[in-house]
């Protein structure tokens, strides 16, 4: 028996079986910096429900809004560093937000990163009455009355804004920035205002189908969409013009590497899970599935979109 005993015991002490032990002991909280409804906050309970199955522990979403999402990343940052508390993010929060705010109550650089999970292009629409049915129709009319054509968006700051910004860059246009409440869906379809940029989910709604609310100009991904047959992808008229929200997990600054290798490694395997796959098929996002060096890819290519465009039109928001 000692013998049987003495030759158990380096598989005991393996650190493999160590920490594949070690986390999670109790329940994992997902906070989510935005309201419930929203398409990164169906997401996100998507992934909880498959991600308490795998792990053999409830995972949890706890909606934290306000401020841009700089509320809940913040409390996500402050948790303690043992992998039960993670931020369930997207670009806007570290990418955007460090660009736009010279002060955050967090430091992007040492967030832990954890997995890519998905993502989703935005698509620039028109109204049915303009008379433009793609980007350089809708850049003609722009040149031959400048400052006249009006896109609106959710306010300054956000992707839609810039957007346009870019836009107006790439095609040496100017065009009149609306800023709304909310989304502008109605003052689109109603031509109010002569473009918006959206995620994949809202244009398909919008523009796809047998009987189209608004016209889709372009897709801003790295792939056309099947629900927007024809619609051309922005980057075949100006090359590097991707733009994608895309959703990903972060922890506290000095995460337990068992918890990123043991998180990480459950959204991978849950990426090919056909369950997940059929219900984040009709938010016309794409599941990745990716670990933390894909994560980290996909925020410096954000970065190497954004900030030209924040420093050459100077767009502060504090």
């Amino acid at each position: 028996m000692r013998r049987r005993l003495l030759l158990l015991a380096p598989m005991l002490a393996s650190p493999a079986l160590v920490r594949a032990a070690a986390w999670p002991t109790r329940p994992v909280r997902l906070i989510m910096p935005g309201g419930p409804g929203g398409n990164p906050d169906i997401v996100a309970r998507l992934w909880a429900q498959r991600l308490s199955e795998r792990l053999g522990q409830p995972v949890m979403v706890e909606n934290r809004p306000g401020a841009a999402g700089i509320i809940g990343t913040e409390a996500a940052m402050n948790a303690a560093p043992d992998g039960h508390t993670m931020l369930f993010g997207y670009n806007q929060l570290v990418t955007l937000n460090p660009l736009l705010y010279r002060r955050l109550p967090y430091d992007v650089s040492r967030m832990t990163r954890v997995s890519l999970v998905s993502e989703a292009p935005f698509v620039m629409l028109a109204p049915m009455s303009l008379p433009a049915r793609n980007v350089g129709e809708f850049v003609a009319l722009a040149k031959a009355a400048p400052g006249r054509l009006a896109f609106g968006t959710a306010g300054p700051g956000t992707f839609a804004h810039l957007s346009g910004e870019i836009l107006m860059r790439e095609a040496g246009i100017e065009l009149l920035h609306v800023p709304h409440r909310q989304t502008p869906r109605n003052e689109l379809i109603a031509g109010q205002v002569q473009a918006c940029f959206e995620p994949s989910a809202l244009a398909i709604t919008l523009a796809g189908g047998p009987e189209p609310k608004v016209r889709a100009l372009a897709v801003m991904g790295q792939e056309t969409l099947p629900e927007l047959p024809g619609v051309p992808l922005m980057a075949e008229s100006y090359p590097g013009f991707v733009v994608q929200i895309f959703h990903g997990l972060w922890g506290p600054p000095g995460m337990a590497p068992e918890a990123v290798a043991g998180m990480s490694a459950a959204v991978a395997e849950l990426a090919r899970d056909p369950w997940l796959l059929e219900r984040m098929a009709p938010l016309a996002t794409k599941v990745i599935g990716a670990g933390p060096a894909a994560l980290e890819a996909a925020m410096v290519r954000d970065l190497a979109l954004w900030a030209p465009v924040i420093r050459d039109r100077d767009i502060r928001l504090d």
